[in-house]
């Protein structure tokens, strides 16, 4: 048996440790110093209305003549507003929560204003994306801040920042991110190794989790190649590239963030599956909608018992929108999973814009 570790233990005398033991007590040092608290979140956002906006009737003015304000207000935020669940509330329902945010801070603008028309939920819908974007670059900043780290590029911290809004396996990612980061730095410090140098690794290693979905490749290999562009060392590149064991770990670096990941999810209370099971699938099926020929985009709503697919309308004609929603129900059917029903919903809209100035 192999002894490498010598310590002097609380009576003073000196102590040996065999591989194993040593191991474990580095974790055990690890892990005692970081203190987390678990993140659960919710499909839905509550937007109260006051006594005031309940008489002047501004559920009402939410649906719109016809429906027309709530449809396309839906439609154009990807979620569903519930109004009839509590009498002094709207919900925003929607399993991103990205989305889900940016459509609460629209619909909580136009209920201030109280002109809710298509117009303005255009505008409003485009301001809230803008705010929410401030506030991911300030997240980024803010996490890179408080682990030391201070020459990230831009687009790299607001690729981290978004990540306050993906969750896996009901874990915020932002926090994992950070709380991995501390623990990387926590056995590079008690191993002798590069404490900066590991935090970085860990904080960055789920970036790709943040990107779109035009890149490939899973989140691992995307956020290495995308750290590599924004001027990140090959070292930190390797790291986030294998923390999954795609491509092997080589450097003590790479096993030391392929471990830290592991304690932050590993941990009891950390992680649930069906949540992540549920966005998986609800991103799959957005996934097999986009690759139909003339859709723009989709949106799984109602937890994913819904698929609303916009199509263009100079390549999809009316009476090919029930074909158009027979292809994808049937390549959903074939190749996702889900309990239960779900309905697949083709929209086409056509739209005429004039301006006129004096």
């Amino acid at each position: 048996m192999t002894f490498f570790k010598r310590y002097e233990t609380l009576s003073g005398q000196p102590s040996y440790l065999d591989t194993e033991d040593q191991a474990r007590r580095l974790l055990a040092i690890a892990v005692s110093r970081q203190a987390t608290r678990f993140v659960s979140h919710a499909t839905t956002s509550r937007v109260k209305l006051t006594q005031s906006q309940l008489e002047e009737g501004i559920k009402g003015k939410i649906i719109g003549k016809e429906g027309r304000n709530i449809r396309h207000f839906e439609e154009r935020a990807g979620v569903d507003l519930v109004l009839n669940e509590e009498p002094d509330a709207v919900l925003v329902s929607s399993f991103d929560a990205f989305r889900r945010e940016v459509a609460r801070l629209a619909l909580s603008s136009l209920i201030q204003d109280g002109r809710i028309q298509v117009a303005r939920i255009e505008e409003a819908l485009e301001e809230a994306q803008i705010r929410i974007d401030q506030e991911v670059r300030e997240a980024g900043k803010n996490s890179a801040l408080s682990l030391g780290i201070q020459d990230l590029h831009p687009a790299i911290l607001r690729v981290l920042g978004t990540l306050k809004f993906r969750h896996s396996f009901g874990q915020n990612q932002l926090d994992h991110s950070i709380e991995s980061a501390w623990l990387c730095g926590n056995l590079a410090l008690e191993l002798g190794f590069d404490v900066f140098l590991a935090r970085r690794a860990a904080l960055l290693h789920d970036l790709g989790k943040g990107l779109d979905q035009t890149h490939d490749g899973g989140h691992a290999q995307a956020g290495a190649e995308f750290a590599q562009r924004y001027g990140e060392k090959e070292v930190i590149v390797q790291a986030i590239a294998s923390h999954h064991e795609e491509i092997a770990p080589v450097s003590w670096l790479d096993h030391l963030v392929l471990a830290a990941d592991a304690l932050s999810g590993a941990r009891p209370g950390a992680r649930h599956g069906s949540t992540q099971t549920a966005l998986e699938r609800a991103t799959q099926m957005e996934l097999i909608a986009q690759q139909t020929p003339g859709v723009q985009f989709a949106f799984a709503v109602r937890a994913g018992r819904e698929l609303r697919v916009f199509v263009d309308s100079d390549q999809v004609k009316d009476e090919q929108l029930s074909e158009v929603a027979r292809r994808v129900a049937e390549k959903i059917g074939a190749e996702v999973q889900f309990p239960g029903q779900m309905s697949v919903v083709v929209l086409r809209e056509l739209r005429a814009v004039e301006v006129v100035s004096r």
